[in-house]
């Protein structure tokens, strides 16, 4: 297993989403001796991340439409300062998905810690995001290379071999990618996908042309 770093937090901001209390007065003491500048916000409608690095945000007080992303949808790690145990309330903390956690009273212990599994977590929380839509865009570009090859076959009267073949063929000539010329073709229906790439070029011209390729290189072949 790969042995995690524990990253500098030095330069880094933080904003605190907490009415002004002991509580802050003691973790914005740490944060800035950690090296880390941070800003309270309270209240926070629709709060933007503005740069910061993390959020802090008080979990006994906080509400919907508090942050203007959708809850789990956070840019930066989230760290939740709970105090009340209401089912309620952990209930709504859940919800927004936060990568830390910190128990009300606040003390200098245990921040330091907050913020390196917060770090943590969240890059292995975008890591897997990335992919999971790294496999979710191959597989829909499966479909649409099945879907075109289908579709090339019918209407050129070609093998699955041949149809592929020309895929590339015309990918390479219109210098896009192969899944991007089939998810264009897919979404028409029909190759006028291709005649629009190419300017209304007649596509039957162009099997005609690799017809004839292929003719002349089966006359070489036997002179």
């Amino acid at each position: 297993m790969k042995r995690q770093k524990i990253p500098n937090f030095l330069g880094r901001s933080a904003v605190i989403v907490h009415p002004a209390s002991e509580n802050t007065a003691v973790l914005i003491g740490q944060l800035e001796r950690l090296g880390v500048s941070a800003k309270l916000h309270w209240p926070a409608d629709r709060l933007e991340s503005g740069g910061a690095d993390f959020v802090f945000f008080d979990a006994d007080r906080g509400y919907d439409q508090q942050f203007s992303w959708e809850p789990g949808k956070a840019p930066i790690p989230l760290i939740a300062l709970m105090g009340s145990e209401a089912p309620g309330r952990i209930e709504w903390a859940l919800a927004q998905v936060p990568s830390a956690y910190l128990l009300k009273p606040l003390g200098p212990n245990g921040i330091f810690c907050a913020l390196a599994i917060a770090f943590h977590d969240f890059e292995l929380k975008s890591e897997l995001k990335r992919k999971v839509e790294n496999l979710t865009a191959r597989v829909r570009a499966r479909s649409c290379v099945m879907t075109a090859t289908g579709i090339v076959q019918s209407s050129l009267n070609l093998d699955s071999t041949e149809a592929f073949q020309f895929l590339r063929t015309e990918a390479m000539k219109h210098r896009i990618s192969v899944e991007n010329l089939c998810e264009q073709i897919a979404r028409v229906g029909s190759l006028v996908a291709l005649k629009r790439l190419s300017g209304h070029k007649n596509v039957s011209n162009t099997r005609c042309d690799q017809s004839n390729a292929q003719n002349g290189n089966v006359e070489h072949g036997g002179q």
